[in-house]
């Protein structure tokens, strides 16, 4: 099979390797040191404090990821179709961005009023909605580079961002400070950062505006626009219907027992991120072989960890939460379990494939079905069920989006996927058995390192055994060969 071509395959599958190394490297630094700054904030502020923190943070990132509306992934896609209109396209990014920021920061402020949050979480949200909207800038400015599959400078920039917001945040604790501080320090690591990348960019471009061209991006971002907003919806709706429905106090529980399935989700992101080019450029020479090769060897890989992933969560839910954020946070440990049961949906390929292949009308009726769900199916289980209802709707959200994606892909792009069910009914065959031996054998009752280790060998001589072929080293080979 002709995947990559003769050649030009094995570079750019070792490029692809280098560059993953690279994004995933940088994301899981990312991810590792949000994760540590929850942390650390967590186990400093009180219970309650830390859920006003937490829906201050959450209500300020749902309005400020409105100022992106698809704006990102459309400069993505064109610098790579229409490199002759760099400036131009930059130029467009930024007008509508700034305008957007503006608009959504007045609504979001307005909209705080009838919030019926207490002061001090209407203070930290308008400190929050300015470092949100700053975030969103630094995200446009890495597109620039993502577009050229230049990699290395933003997730350094990435990096020491996040580093230097742990710095500040031990700075605060160290002073006895509280959450305005924490809010205020990471405003001003924000700006410091805007100004940086702000400067290296007026050095590297020139701002051109073309009325053409602005609307002919403005019209290509609008399938775009819609996907964010009701991707937005279905990943940050379910934190204020929390707050508003049961109070912020159990939006920091909440919170704490996503942060999982967020740091997880950076893994198919970068896929994404970095695959996508060269999905486009595979849909340019109509290389339907290069879509199905991707499809067939990413679910199983992904199906593989994000199952492993799955077990672990689960069995160690409640000496992970324990460990990590203190006997304080106990009631996080059945959200956890529940939320667990999702990472396999998160590790979604259909979805890159359906963008890979430029079908953002069949994402957009995906979404729209799953956006409905989720927002009556938040409304009426947290109603009844408070976060344990709340954990429920993730899992059923992604398993529709999940479900949905594939049956498009089989249906009207007629990608197989007789491999990919029988791998994953073989996955879910393999979790259930480690799941239930490691109840049924007392294995839990010896201690956790013991008993990680035990269940994850278990888990990798069962894959070995039915789910790894001979290929599949083969395949691994070529993408490591540099």
């Amino acid at each position: 099979m002709v995947v990559f071509g003769m050649n030009v395959k094995d570079n750019i599958k070792s490029k692809l390797f280098i560059d993953s190394i690279v994004v995933n490297t940088a994301s899981f630094v990312e991810k590792a040191g949000f994760f540590v700054a929850n942390i650390l904030i967590a186990r400093y502020l009180s219970v309650d404090h830390f859920g006003e923190y937490s829906t201050a943070l959450a209500y300020a990132t749902f309005f400020s990821t409105m100022t992106d509306i698809g704006i990102n992934v459309t400069l993505v896609r064109a610098l790579n179709l229409e490199k002759r209109f760099e400036n131009e396209h930059l130029t467009n990014a930024l007008i509508i961005k700034s305008v957007l920021a503006v608009v959504m920061y007045v609504l979001m402020a307005v909209s705080l009023f009838f919030a019926k949050y207490n002061n001090d979480v209407i203070g930290l949200t308008l400190i929050f909605g300015l470092v949100r909207i700053c975030n969103e800038f630094m995200l446009t400015f890495y597109s620039v580079d993502e577009a050229h599959q230049n990699f290395m400078y933003p997730s350094i920039m990435n990096s020491i961002y996040v580093v230097t917001f742990i710095v500040g945040i031990i700075i605060v604790i160290t002073i006895k400070g509280n959450y305005y501080h924490l809010a205020y320090i990471r405003l001003g690591i924000v700006l410091l950062f805007i100004l940086l990348l702000s400067h290296r960019m007026v050095r590297s471009f020139k701002f051109v505006f073309n009325w053409e061209v602005f609307r002919w991006f403005f019209f290509k971002a609008i399938p775009f626009s819609i996907v964010t907003v009701l991707w937005n919806l279905i990943l940050k709706a379910n934190v204020i219907i929390i707050s508003l429905m049961v109070g912020t106090t159990e939006v920091g529980i909440f919170t704490n027992s996503m942060l999982f399935l967020d740091t997880l989700s950076i893994i198919p992101g970068n896929l994404r991120k970095i695959t996508i080019p060269e999905l486009y450029k595979a849909l340019e020479k109509n290389d339907r072989n290069k879509f199905q090769f991707f499809f067939d060897v990413m679910s199983k890989y992904f199906g593989i960890i994000s199952f492993c992933l799955m077990v672990l969560l689960f069995l160690f839910a409640r000496d992970i939460i324990i460990i990590i954020f203190g006997e304080k946070y106990l009631s996080c440990v059945p959200i956890l379990q529940l939320i667990s049961f999702a990472i396999p949906l998160i590790f979604n390929i259909a979805l890159t494939i359906i963008i890979g292949l430029d079908k953002r009308s069949a994402l957009l009726r995906v979404l729209v079905v799953a956006t409905i769900v989720n927002i009556v199916s938040n409304i009426i289980l947290i109603h009844f069920f408070s976060l344990i209802g709340a954990a429920i709707v993730i899992a059923i959200t992604y398993g529709l989006i999940f479900i949905l994606g594939h049956l498009y892909l089989m249906l009207k792009e007629k990608i197989k996927m007789i491999n990919v069910i029988v791998c994953y009914l073989k996955l879910i065959a393999i979790a259930t058995t480690v799941i239930y031996m490691s109840s049924a054998t007392g294995m839990m009752d010896y201690p956790l390192p013991i008993n990680l280790i035990g269940v994850s060998v278990i888990y990798v001589i069962l894959v070995m055994v039915f789910i790894l072929k001979k290929d599949d080293i083969r395949i691994i080979r070529e993408m490591i060969k540099i």
